[in-house]
């Protein structure tokens, strides 16, 4: 494999948490990137809540665009505020 393939590939940084004793990996800043917000942009509870309200398949609106709430979308948001608690 040419070694300009390599260039193209981003490595996403992963993270590290701790829940109920137990190591848990994620990738940094997936939810900020799949709601196509700034890597700044700081997430609130209540935020998240309305978020988590919505039902898989359903389209929402955040920050002024729109996007389809997906299974993986769903999943983040809930490991998001847990991860604020």
């Amino acid at each position: 494999m040419p070694s300009h393939y390599n260039d193209k590939k981003t490595t996403k940084k992963t993270g590290e948490a701790v829940l109920d004793g137990e190591k848990v990996k994620f990738k940094e800043g997936a939810l900020r990137s799949q709601l196509k917000v700034g890597k700044d942009h700081k997430f609130t509870k209540t935020e998240l809540n309305k978020l988590k309200k919505v039902k898989t398949g359903e389209k929402f609106m955040f920050h002024g665009k729109e996007f389809k709430m997906t299974p993986l979308m769903a999943k983040r948001i809930n490991f998001a505020l847990v991860l604020m608690k």
